[in-house]
């Protein structure tokens, strides 16, 4: 016969494997899955306030920390912010804050049904642009730089002129396939893919 001791600890421990997988963002899409850990940096975006998601509406886009994810609500703390100001329906301009790594904020919450995509922003920081983009900016700009040069090149300007066309190309392709995954969440998210078959489903 189990003792109580042992149903207690065997309670415990589910209640704590349950809030430690609840911390965690989970999306499927058929028989795939992308989870994204508590503590890793994210961009979500979400509808403008007071406006309903279309996919040509303007939309708020919130950058920082997971806290975590629990009964269908993520918590954020934010490290920057950029969004829409609308008036009556109207796009009014923009906004954009960035938050000093001093000052304490309160945990933002958003509801999973206000969030059109997620992609992640750094694993341990926030990054602007991931190690391979960082590549393809610099490759871009030597590839410029070698264009510039062909009218002080002389005879050197055929063979200047191609390789910096195919640093330029290779910077390109680097770039784009450097870009982090976005997750889209919603039907009306203005990058929601062709086939609605690809839009990903919170677990």
């Amino acid at each position: 016969m189990i003792s109580q001791k042992t149903l207690c600890i065997f309670a415990c421990l589910l209640f704590i494997v349950s809030t430690i997988q609840s911390q965690d963002i989970t999306l499927q899409l058929g028989n795939k899955s992308k989870t994204f850990k508590a503590g890793t940096f994210l961009e979500i975006v979400q509808p403008a306030a007071g406006t309903v998601p279309c996919t040509k509406c303007s939309y708020n886009v919130l950058r920082g920390k997971l806290i975590s994810y629990k009964d269908g609500v993520v918590t954020m703390t934010l490290d920057e912010k950029k969004e829409v100001l609308v008036s009556e329906g109207k796009t009014l301009g923009f906004r954009e804050t960035s938050y000093a790594a001093d000052m304490s904020l309160t945990n933002t919450a958003i509801p999973k049904e206000d969030i059109l995509s997620i992609k992640q922003s750094g694993k341990k920081k926030l990054k602007t642009l991931t190690t391979g983009q960082t590549i393809a900016t610099v490759a871009a700009l030597v590839g410029l730089g070698h264009l510039a040069s062909i009218p002080l090149a002389g005879d050197n300007g055929s063979l200047l002129a191609a390789v910096g066309a195919s640093e330029v190309v290779v910077a390109i392709i680097l770039g784009a396939s450097s870009s982090p995954k976005t997750y889209v969440t919603h039907i009306n998210c203005p990058d929601k893919p062709n086939n609605n078959d690809k839009i990903w489903i919170w677990e």
